[in-house]
């Protein structure tokens, strides 16, 4: 009798033990997963939070920027170009190559058109990429930072496929960023350094935020413009605009209109556009922008380089 309760023990405490065992090996997992899940959820959260503050200061961006060029208030007149210096279209690779100029110096004569993506990289970057390497043209990304190995992945991308990488600031929070000089150069050091972590280029490009003649900063930006110029970094602004920071979402036959209808005028056009999660027409806009260009005589896509002509809002006192 005394065995049988001793074995009833025994196998109660086997049981337990078993119990016990189970527990510790499924409670981690129970947890690991349930923190998953919440971060995923709050990962989720958080982005949708970052796409609204950018749609918000996209419209800052819209509403502060008191620049208009000229062409729009006067009568415009066609650019007149001086005609290609090089008929580029006509030469061999080797012959191209022998030649060992740049692409400004190549295709000097020629109306250059650069396009232009600022506050990436987004869910949208890769499809942008996928367009232009679809139509073998070169463009140039003015990029916020954002962490993680998908978005290192896509700054990458951007140097691997021949694109020029941009400091568009690390966060693009105006208040943050125009703070004072010591925080727009923390701020500048803090983006460039992380691109040069990231992809090995050192980037000595750079747009403002709200371009260098927005209303928000309380600080004069020529003050900003300086302190790149001594860090020698040279920043570009824009004389196209395609609107895409307008709300509502502007349609795709918009973009097309306001990126292309004028580009006549210029014998230079530095093109808006941008990249986030929200500007699918964006994307596809860029297709039909990219074949007019092409269709346009004597006009060539570049990536904005050292020798790129700047595009300036105002001027610094030298």
């Amino acid at each position: 009798m005394d065995n049988d309760k001793r074995q009833r023990r025994i196998k109660r405490l086997k049981k337990e033990i078993k119990i016990i065992l189970l527990f510790l090996i499924i409670f981690p997992w129970v947890i690991v997963t349930v923190t998953a899940v919440n971060n995923k959820k709050l990962s989720k959260e958080n982005a949708q939070k970052e796409e609204l503050l950018n749609q918000y200061l996209e419209q800052m961006e819209m509403l502060s920027t008191s620049y208009e060029t000229e062409e729009k208030t006067k009568e415009p007149e066609a650019a007149v170009l001086q005609g290609p210096k090089y008929n580029v279209e006509e030469m061999t690779k080797e012959e191209i190559e022998a030649l060992s100029l740049s692409d400004e110096e190549l295709y000097d004569g020629y109306r250059k058109v650069y396009l232009t993506f600022d506050d990436g990289p987004s869910s949208n970057t890769e499809a942008i990429l996928d367009i232009l390497k679809e139509y073998d043209v070169k463009a140039t990304f003015f990029v916020i930072r954002r962490e993680g190995r998908e978005y290192e992945e896509l700054y990458r991308r951007i140097v691997g496929e021949g694109h020029s990488l941009g400091m568009h600031s690390c966060t693009h929070v105006y208040s943050e960023l125009y703070k004072d000089e010591d925080s727009f150069l923390e701020d500048t050091k803090r983006i460039r350094d992380f691109l040069y972590l990231v992809t090995g280029v050192e980037s000595n490009i750079y747009r403002f935020p709200g371009g260098s003649s927005n209303r928000v900063s309380t600080i004069d930006m020529r003050k900003f413009a300086s302190l790149l110029e001594n860090e020698g970094i040279e920043y570009f602004d824009w004389n196209v605009s395609s609107g895409d920071a307008s709300s509502p979402i502007l349609s795709k036959s918009r973009i097309v209109s306001n990126a292309t209808d004028n580009l006549e005028y210029f014998s230079e056009a530095m093109i808006l556009f941008h990249d986030t999660a929200s500007k699918v027409s964006t994307v596809e806009a860029l297709p039909e922008i990219i074949e007019k260009i092409k269709s346009m005589d004597d006009t060539i896509m570049l990536p904005i380089t050292d020798e790129t002509n700047p595009i300036h809002h105002i001027s610094v006192d030298k």
